[in-house]
Formats: C-alpha cells, structure tokens, sequence
C-alpha cells in the first residue's frame, strides 16, 4: 500500500481504553490515524507505545468539552491540508462521573458531560463532514454504551447524552444517505474500562471482555461498511 493509498481515521477518546485500543488496531491495519482527547499525557503514553512499533499517530490534544466551533473549523482546515482525505471518524470519547439521581445532579458536571458526549462531538462531525463527503466509502462511527439501559434511573447527564447521540447518529445517516458519509451506530458491548468501573467497582475486570475486543467490534463495523 503506498502512501497516497493509507486510510485516514480520526478518534476522539484516544487517550481512553477504546479509543487508544482502536487506534492501535486501525495502525496496524495500514491506517494513519489522529488521536484526539483532553489527556495529553495519555496521549503521549499512546504515542510512545505505538512508535516502539513503528507506527505513530498524529496527536490533538483537544477538550471536547471546552473547544467551540472556530477551534473544530480551524481543526478541519488543517487535517484537510495535511491528509486531504478522511475515511473513518470513530467518536468514543465520553464523560462520566457516577451514578447520580437528576435531583442532586451537579449542574456543572451535566454541561460538561453534555458538551463533551453530544454537543461537542456534534461540532466537530459538523466541521468535518465536507472532507469526509469527498473521500469515497468514509464511515462515520457512533460508539454507543447499552443502548437499553441509558434511559434507566441514576444514568443523569451521561445516559441524556448517549440517548441524544443516538438520535443525532439516526438524523445524521438520514440526511447522508445520498452523498456520504455512512453514518453507523455502534454497541461494542460491555468492557472492562475505568469508565465503567465508575458505575460498577464491584465487577472483576477478568470477567469482562477487554477494549481490545471491544475495539475488535469497532473494527469490524468499519470493516464491513460500505
């Protein structure tokens, strides 16, 4: 594959289990990846892993939560000069706190959930979609968290933001049907993750499937796109 042939793919959360899991898989499967989240040093721990493998990824260390639109525009602008193409955009970052009943529900923590779960991952698909539009087959990918289980008490702003992702994803496929990109929603399962270990400090992590798999699902949904 030549340098002109590599695939492009964008992963928001790349400094989290999923997210630095699935950029780790999409490298060794010939792609070029950029790897956006708030944790810069969780970045550059992803960094050092992969370039002892001989690949590296190009780093944005960027808060979902605080960035706005100009910050996504300029963004954009530089990743269309730099790569011209954009075949894969995978949305696995998320923010989450704890369990906590809407009553008591810190307003704070539910702007910022909100903003770096759903409106923040809005702008930056707004941003993007013209560079995606012109790669042929460019999947866009909406990691979802128990699809059943977010309406249920105690879930507050998280389970509001992956509900309201799943009705963005379903308008977003709507609306790109005709001129791309693919618009996939995706359960990859329950998985071990410090995230999840949040909602449930009980569970044995060796009972859980890992992100690895987790990002294999991921993969496959990517794989299997048009």
């Amino acid at each position: 594959m030549t340098e002109v042939e590599r695939k492009v793919a964008l992963v928001t959360g790349a400094a989290g289990a999923l997210g630095a899991a699935l950029v780790e898989q999409l490298m060794q499967q010939g792609w070029d990846c950029i790897a956006l989240d708030r944790n810069r040093r969780g970045l550059e721990q992803l960094y050092d892993h992969l370039a002892a493998e001989g690949e590296t990824p190009l780093l944005v260390p960027l808060d979902l939560a605080g960035a706005g639109p100009q910050h996504f525009d300029e963004l954009a602008a530089s990743l269309g000069e730099q790569f011209t193409r954009l075949d894969a955009l995978v949305h696995a970052a998320a923010e989450f706190k704890s369990l906590t009943p809407l009553e008591h529900h810190p307003a704070d923590d539910w702007m910022k959930t909100l903003q770096a779960g759903l409106t923040g991952p809005f702008l930056l698909s707004q941003a993007l979609l013209p560079l995606m539009r012109a790669t042929e087959g460019s999947t866009m990918v909406w990691v979802a968290d128990d699809p059943e289980g977010r309406s249920k008490a105690y879930w507050g702003a998280y389970g509001v933001a992956q509900s309201g992702r799943a009705a963005l994803a379903s308008i977003l496929a709507a609306e790109c049907r005709r001129d791309g990109p693919e618009v996939l929603e995706v359960d990859p399962g329950a998985f071990y993750s410090p995230l999840r270990s949040k909602a449930w400090p009980a569970e044995n992590p060796e009972d859980l499937p890992t992100a690895d798999d987790a990002a294999g699902e991921v993969m496959a949904a990517l794989v299997g796109s048009r």
